[in-house]
Order: C-alpha cells, then structure tokens, then sequence
C-alpha cells in the first residue's frame, strides 16, 4: 500500500484545474474538498498538521488516503481530457 506521504508528493505533482464555476456555493462535495486539498497540499503548516492529526488517529489516515487516492484518479484523468481536447485543435 502507497504511503501517505507518497501520496501527497503525487497530488502535489498534478496540476490542479479550478471548478468551472466561480462562486464556491455552487461546487460539489469532491469540488469543495479538492480544493481544500490544493490549498493544504502547498501550505507546510497544513501538510505538518495533517500528518500529526493522521499520526495521533490512525483511522484518519485510511480516510486521508482515500480521499487523496481520490484527487489523484479525478486530477489524473481531468488532465489527460484536456491534454487530448487540445490535441484535436
């Protein structure tokens, strides 16, 4: 199993797209998250304190990798769809 830690170095690694929609009320759940995690992902002090959180519950960890297992999937394949759809042009 991947490493939280690895994990994050991944996501960090994608290139985040922001929501179609500008005004924040109309996002999704995952939209709202994802973004959360951007920002959390490039912010040390958020990065330090969610591996202290996962370290002093461990069932937060499970549940941090699967949403981050998540943002990964979603940012991976958002970017292969953009990448092609300017390929055709």
């Amino acid at each position: 199993m991947t490493k939280l830690e690895e994990l994050m170095i991944i996501a960090q690694n994608i290139p985040y797209i922001e929501p179609s929609s500008q005004n924040s009320d109309e996002w999704s759940s995952d939209e709202l998250i994802y973004k959360s995690i951007h920002i959390s992902l490039h912010n040390e002090i958020q990065i330090r304190a969610g591996l202290h959180m996962c370290n002093k519950f461990p069932p937060l960890k499970l549940v941090y990798k699967h949403i981050l297992a998540g943002y990964i999937k979603f940012f991976t394949e958002l970017n292969s769809r953009v990448v092609s759809s300017q390929s055709n042009y």
